[in-house]
């Protein structure tokens, strides 16, 4: 034990001197979770609309109010000229466009069927899927309400509330983004940083030519192994800390869960990220090979873990490689944890398929710096 305190203790104190390092694992992380909290969002808000509205009458314009008043548009122009339309789509300075026929409100005290043209700039498809629903929702309310003005005072106004939805939503109650994208901003961000450490680390030995020094101590390759990597796992679960201060204090996200079996699950999961960062420190020849082939995999851990998009939406052939992702059963335990509060019975399967992962990765990642040493 005391040959692995002294590397342990080297370890630290070459992170300590090493003002790179300290931003890459302090630095870096903390600003990359304060401002991704708030860039990475899948609320689609502020879409720029230009309102034409040829009826200009007090339905039209109780309409206009709803639309501006849903905090999801900005009603940005308003022209009366039809043909102009086009004109703010193609400019870009508008991706909604909405007319109001002339005979708008007319046709709705008729209780006639009324058109009302939607116009959309698709090359966002996302943001023009969601706009057109929140469209669609505000005209069934407002046809609704129309219904009820027309039947009030009958025995038929009551048919119209014969179906009363008692919505209630469960674990996110204020339907917060944040405080389902800030725990998969954790899992990158402790992915990235660990194995990218781990990665670097044997091969800065080789250039600055300690290496050598630690290859003739009286050492054995275990020792090595493991006093090198401890502080890497230490160091991670000092950052997992602070994100979880910052997720509290700036974000104000409730974690439900256990700390606990949170910081279980990471040690778990640690054997992953820091015996990919072993393995691809032994297969790299250089620092900047290291860093671009870690680069290289954390893109491809983020797009298939379900951190920013949904296993769901994607083809099957994608969401059968992703089972071949660890990140993903990591951010579905983080999030779980956060939200959910949820045990150890409830997330057993990811327990078991880290562990899995952690086991073969670790295993290969020992037999390639066994293999390397020599």
């Amino acid at each position: 034990m005391g040959k692995i305190s002294h590397i342990i203790k080297k370890e630290f104190i070459q992170v300590r001197r090493d003002r790179g390092m300290l931003m890459i694992l302090f630095v870096a992380p903390i600003l990359q979770l304060l401002l991704l909290g708030y860039v990475i969002s899948s609320e689609v808000r502020n879409i720029r609309t230009v309102i034409c509205d040829l009826d200009n009458s007090s339905t039209s314009r109780l309409l206009v109010e709803r639309i501006r008043n849903s905090g999801y548009f900005d009603l940005a122009f308003f022209d009366t000229r039809q043909n102009h339309l086009h004109d703010y789509l193609d400019n870009g300075r508008a991706v909604v466009a909405v007319v109001i026929p002339a005979d708008f409100s007319t046709r709705l005290q008729r209780g006639e069927p009324s058109g009302l043209q939607v116009l959309m700039d698709g090359q966002d498809s996302n943001t023009s899927t969601i706009a057109l629903g929140y469209i669609n929702g505000i005209l069934q309310s407002e046809i609704m309400d129309q219904i009820e003005g027309k039947l009030q005072g009958s025995e038929a106004a009551a048919e119209v509330h014969l179906i009363s939805p008692n919505l209630r939503v469960w674990y996110n109650e204020e339907l917060k983004n944040s405080d389902y994208m800030v725990p998969g901003i954790v899992v990158f961000l402790l992915t990235m940083v660990t194995t990218l450490v781990a990665a670097m680390g044997l091969v800065r030995e080789r250039e600055i030519g300690t290496l050598e020094q630690l290859l003739v101590a009286p050492l054995r390759k275990h020792e090595l192994l493991i006093g090198k990597l401890v502080p890497f796992a230490v160091l991670g679960l000092i950052e997992v800390v602070f994100a979880l201060c910052v997720a509290k204090l700036i974000y104000d996200i409730p974690i439900a869960g256990n700390l606990g079996l949170l910081f279980i699950f990471t040690l778990v999961y640690l054997f992953t990220t820091l015996g990919l960062g072993l393995f691809i420190s032994a297969s790299s020849g250089t620092q900047q090979q290291a860093m671009f082939l870690t680069l290289f995999i954390l893109m491809f851990f983020m797009l298939m873990s379900g951190f920013l998009f949904p296993i769901e939406n994607m083809p099957r052939v994608m969401q059968g490689i992703s089972l071949l992702n660890p990140m993903r059963y990591f951010v579905l335990v983080i999030r779980e944890i956060f939200i959910k509060s949820a045990t150890v019975r409830h997330l057993y399967p990811q327990g078991l398929a880290l562990l899995i992962f952690g086991g073969v990765v670790f295993s290969f990642a020992v037999l390639r710096f066994q293999s390397r040493m020599k």
